[in-house]
């Protein structure tokens, strides 16, 4: 039986259709705020409510019914008790749906120890936000490419092999962009089952198998750098692969096929393969198909992968001395900070001293009041923090 289903995706999003503001500070708030930007907030709010008044009337306890039709669900006016009570239902929706993703994750956890070292590897990390790359059948056998790009894993790409298929069930085909939400795996008598939910489109997906395995690749940690300082689009291909290390192994992954590199430098070659790249395009040739990608529309640099990981900054994780700690926390270069502040989480019995000179100092200002609400949370669990320093960061700990 599985505990993940679309009916039950569906009633968690069905029951968060209309979210409203859970306090009278967050209604003056955004009252004085609409004011002072000239837009009628009032209008916007029932024009709101009426495009999901359907489903809220579908959807909703009996209760709250009056107060869609008449329009005040979602307005300042609500009474304190109902919007309270409202708020109560939302929060039970999302706690049921919560305790279904946990025991989905639980009969995960309980598969994946009969399957390969590889599978389990997959797993320690979520799948959520990433997307069906490449799909190749063979007989019973199904090779699935996924993409983590924008997602929660290390693992940029991962490429799971369904052995023995014995049955599919699904409403639409598995395509190609296919957006992974939530997942379920579980061991059967006769092998194994993994379910997927999609977003975009709205499917749910489940296939049946003998066995699972599973190879993933990373991205080198070049392209995390070039990523974040926005400068792939300017890095020629053959400078990015002579930055590589000589040392690690890499692959060409693009929409179609798979090869190994045997050479990254120049000439840059294939082990099973032909690769050019001209002006204008990124030529792939493997046996007797070739494939072409127009430049203008994909980069080839995305279609390297290594089986290495690589930490692009784990120098941020590199401890300050405690001389440069202060300066270096109230400073203007941001690595600098990172560092300085990485230290001193990672050290608060040892640092409270200069934390609490640290925090005394520092500005709060709208960008960084995020950051500094995560810090000064963890020293104050720490119990470091000294009285004024709490009163300074009174509306910011939880």
């Amino acid at each position: 039986m599985w505990n993940l289903t679309k009916q039950a995706k569906e009633k968690f999003s069905r029951c968060n259709t209309l979210p409203i503001h859970e306090s009278d500070e967050d209604w003056e708030f955004s009252l004085r705020q609409a004011k002072e930007e000239g837009e009628d907030l009032i209008s916007r709010l029932k024009e709101e409510l009426e495009e999901v008044k359907g489903v809220l009337l579908q959807t909703l306890p009996d209760r709250f019914l009056p107060y869609v039709k008449n329009g005040t669900l979602n307005h300042p006016t609500l009474p304190k008790s109902v919007r309270e009570d409202y708020l109560q239902w939302m929060r039970e929706a999302d706690k049921e749906f919560e305790h279904i993703l946990d025991a989905a994750h639980e009969q995960t956890a309980n598969a994946v120890t009969f399957l390969s070292k590889e599978v389990q590897d997959v797993f320690e990390e979520s799948l959520h936000d990433s997307t069906i790359e490449r799909i190749e059948q063979e007989g019973d056998t199904l090779h699935l490419y996924i993409n983590t790009d924008g997602g929660f894993s290390s693992k940029a790409l991962i490429q799971f092999t369904f052995e023995n298929v014995m049955a599919e069930e699904f409403e639409v085909p598995l395509e190609v962009g296919h957006w992974i939400i939530y997942y379920e795996l579980q061991k059967t008598n006769d092998g194994f089952a993994f379910r997927v939910l999609f977003e975009g489109p709205d499917s749910e997906w489940t296939i049946f198998m003998r066995n699972l395995e599973a190879r993933y690749y990373y991205r080198p940690g070049l392209y995390t750098l070039l990523h974040h300082e926005e400068k792939l689009e300017e890095t020629l291909f053959v400078d990015y692969m002579a930055q590589l290390n000589q040392d690690d192994r890499y692959w060409l992954h693009t929409p179609h096929v798979t090869c190994a590199f045997q050479s990254i430098t120049e000439p840059i070659t294939l082990e099973n393969g032909k690769l050019e790249v001209t002006q204008n395009d990124v030529i792939v040739t493997v046996g007797n198909k070739s494939y072409t990608y127009d430049l203008e529309e994909v980069n080839p640099i995305q279609f390297i992968y290594t089986d290495v990981y690589e930490d692009p900054y784990a120098h941020l994780d590199e401890p300050l001395p405690m001389d440069e700690i202060e300066g270096a926390a109230l400073c203007d270069n941001l690595e600098m900070q990172v560092r300085a502040w990485n230290t001193m989480y990672a050290n608060p019995l040892e640092l409270a001293e200069i934390i609490n000179r640290v925090l005394t100092k520092m500005t709060i200002t709208e960008e960084n009041e995020m950051i500094a609400s995560v810090y000064a949370n963890h020293f104050y669990n720490e119990g470091i923090l000294t009285k004024d320093v709490i009163e300074k960061y009174r509306s910011l700990i939880d």
